[in-house]
């Protein structure tokens, strides 16, 4: 197998199904310093790089290398100390409705159906009741939670409710979904099966994802790039592009190959240095 054809770790020409050319965010020289409890701490140094429109764009890096204060920024919950996010040209200054985020738990409000949850943006935005039905009920069926609509968020799975979740952010249609570890929670069996059901919805949408993963098997089976960030501080150590088509499994072959390549740099940075204590 020519892994060298599958995994490129320069600018290669992406995947044919996203454009090149368009570039919706950027962030140059950010830097984040944070309090600690000895004085300033350095979560993240001089990180720099672009997302191109409609690709999937995995952000992994070891624990504590400063992944969600990264997409916390993208999302605008955070600021940077130094540098900048900028959203087609703005500069990010707070969050916004072309940017959604899916956080690790789905955080449903439980007095609320499914499709009232769903629903819930939008009539924020003062979108009709009919409307919203409407387009609460294509995106349940996308993500095949239709038959649920009417059920309350404890009647659930776990993994029906972050299914829920993407429902509610994709029915706002933002610029970018930004997903904080969305299905570090579940179960293999159930992961697996929400890999294959994000591939599909990507597939309909050409939606714009940047997804935060500690899983390099996860990164390699969803990510049109990966970005691979040092241990604290963050910096980016190296950007991969997988030339592969989607649908991807995660045991296919190719997966695996490209899963090991990663493996091999991320344990570069998780093993502890010789100077360490």
């Amino acid at each position: 197998m020519n892994l060298a054809r599958l995994l490129k770790t320069d600018e290669a020409k992406p995947e044919a199904g996203f454009s090149s050319a368009g570039v919706v965010m950027e962030l140059n020289g950010v830097h984040r310093v944070h309090e600690g409890p000895n004085g300033p701490l350095t979560t993240l140094q001089n990180v720099s790089f672009s997302v191109r429109s409609g690709e999937i764009l995995c952000i992994l890096g070891p624990s504590g290398c400063g992944k969600s204060t990264l997409l916390n920024m993208m999302a605008g919950l955070d600021t940077p100390t130094l540098g900048t996010v900028k959203l087609k040209g703005r500069t990010v200054t707070g969050p916004g409705a072309d940017r959604v985020v899916i956080f690790q738990e789905a955080a449903l409000f439980p007095w609320l159906t499914i499709a009232e949850n769903v629903e819930f943006g939008l009539r924020i935005k003062g979108v009709s009741a009919g409307e919203r039905r409407d387009r609460a009920i294509t995106v349940l069926e996308m993500v095949h939670l239709k038959e649920f609509a009417g059920a309350y968020p404890h009647q659930l799975s776990g993994g029906m409710k972050q299914r829920a979740a993407l429902a509610r952010g994709l029915v706002l249609d933002p610029e970018i979904l930004l997903m904080d570890e969305p299905f570090a929670a579940l179960d293999a069996q159930t992961r697996d099966i929400l890999h294959g059901e994000v591939q599909d919805i990507w597939k309909k949408t050409k939606k714009t994802i940047v997804l935060v993963t500690h899983n390099v098997r996860e990164a390699a089976c969803l990510g049109h790039r990966i970005l691979l960030l040092t241990a604290r501080p963050g910096r980016v150590k190296k950007e991969y592009t997988v030339d592969l088509p989607m649908p991807r499994a995660i045991e296919d072959s190719r997966v695996v190959e490209v899963t090991r390549e990663v493996l091999h740099d991320l344990k570069e940075e998780v093993r502890p240095k010789p100077d360490s204590n």
